[in-house]
């Protein structure tokens, strides 16, 4: 379900998702709850910002209803800032999309979200599943065959321990997923599984629950006999007797490696540039206003650099931009090549990059750089057996002379490399007061 009070933003998710899942839109957040309770959809893309009844107060009343629940919500947002997510998440929405939306994001956010949500629901119930007939054991001889063979066919891994937690059984997937055969990981502590890199307040909050005699439910960093790291998700309930006292525990265990990695994947796209791998416009000011947090404090100079690519547009319409492309992952690889680790350098539009320097030292210092970097982008590129040239236009703008602030900074070397352009292109010039009144023409 698509909820939002514009309903063009509707049309535009219904285009990307149509031919993929059965939709329903809702325009309002009245109208929302209605819906969910009658449809009672797989997955809601939720907007926030809507008239009379917010996203945040929705995803409220969705999970205050028993009928709704357990129906993910995703945000629809343009807001990226951290207590607008931190208020998303206490709200219960399980992800976020930002505005505007990029098709394959939104294709992937939301299949992740169905995979994970029916990953769950099976783990769920083989798990009520498994509770019930360990329950049974001592009462009904049929049922424990039934079960044996279930958990010995299951296809997660499935661990039984005693009130000790000491392995009494494990089934051939946890042999299949750790590497541990049967009589190596009988008679010891699931412990052997330790890799050192889960939260200690993970187990913490494990045995609060079990020694409560309540289920829990979380992720493990563990390791493979092989010494592989592999993500888990656990669930792991205790097996009560007739009298109520734990007899047992039984872990029911999902490896959810590849899902980490998609997360994973998803968040670096989310803040790198997906044709260079340079850091996006968002992660690179976030980049700038650390270095200004930090030469403020040390009173020292930064440098911030816009770079305008002269020439490129012919090499898109005389060779293709196939060719267009190469350049431009060549033109990252030697902007990363003339600066130094501690610097940054990022992609903000289709030619057009930015470089920050930290702890410059002067203006020259950075007019150094510039040059090293107008130098190597004057070299010819070797684009499939073709020799292709451009040039660069660079302006430069210091902390503390040409700005307080990242916008100031940003400002003042975009009016400086504009300059550039104006003055025959090919070099480098430094922000001056007067520039911002030169640059009433500027050269695209």
């Amino acid at each position: 379900m698509i909820v939002d009070d514009v309903p063009e933003n509707i049309e535009v998710l219904y285009q990307v998702l149509k031919g993929e899942h059965k939709l329903v839109g809702a325009t309002s957040g009245k109208q929302a709850l209605e819906m969910a309770a009658l449809h009672c959809p797989d997955l809601i893309l939720l907007d926030v910002m809507m008239p009379e009844m917010d996203g945040y107060e929705v995803c409220s009343a969705l999970k205050s209803d028993d009928k709704t629940v357990d129906i993910p919500v995703i945000f629809i947002t343009a807001k990226t800032d951290a207590e607008s997510e931190k208020q998303a998440l206490s709200a219960g929405a399980v992800d976020f999309i930002h505005k505007p939306f990029d098709t394959g994001v939104v294709l992937t956010r939301v299949k992740l979200h169905l995979e994970l949500a029916q990953n769950r629901k099976r783990l769920e119930n083989l798990n009520q599943q498994l509770e019930q007939s360990l329950a049974e054991i001592k009462l009904v001889q049929s049922r424990l065959e039934v079960l044996s063979t279930a958990i010995e066919q299951s296809p997660t891994s499935v661990v039984i321990t005693g009130a000790d937690a000491v392995i009494q059984y494990v089934n051939p997937h946890f042999t299949l997923e750790s590497g541990f055969t049967s009589a190596e990981a009988i008679g010891h502590n699931p412990s052997i599984l330790k890799s050192g890199l889960t939260n200690p307040e993970t187990y913490r909050d494990l045995w609060m629950h079990l020694e409560r005699g309540e289920s829990w439910t979380g992720e493990f960093v563990n390791r493979r006999k092989s010494g592989e790291i592999y993500w888990e998700e656990a669930h792991i309930a205790p097996v009560k007797d007739a009298n109520g006292a734990i007899t047992h525990y039984v872990a029911v265990n999902l490896d959810i490696s590849e899902r980490k990695e998609a997360q994973q994947h998803l968040a670096y796209m989310a803040h790198h540039d997906a044709l260079t791998n340079l850091p996006n416009r968002t992660l690179f000011f976030e980049k700038v206003e650390q270095g200004l947090a930090l030469a403020k404090r040390n009173q020292t100079r930064l440098a911030l650099m816009y770079i305008d690519l002269d020439k490129f547009k012919p090499i898109n319409d005389n060779h293709g931009h196939a060719a267009g492309d190469l350049v431009l992952k060549e033109v990252a690889k030697r902007l990363c090549n003339c600066i130094r680790e501690s610097d940054s350098v990022s992609r903000i539009g289709g030619d057009e990059f930015v470089v920050l320097l930290l702890d410059v030292g002067s203006e020259d210092a950075a007019v150094l750089v510039a040059e090293k970097i107008r130098y190597s982008l004057n070299q010819p590129f070797d684009i499939a057996q073709k020799m292709l040239s451009i040039s660069s236009s660079i302006g430069v703008a210091i902390y503390p002379e040409h700005g307080s602030d990242a916008i100031e900074l940003a400002g003042n070397a975009d009016c400086a490399m504009y300059l550039a352009k104006e003055q025959g292109r090919d070099n480098v010039k430094v922000f001056m007061a007067d520039i911002v009144e030169m640059n009433s023409g500027r050269v695209s």
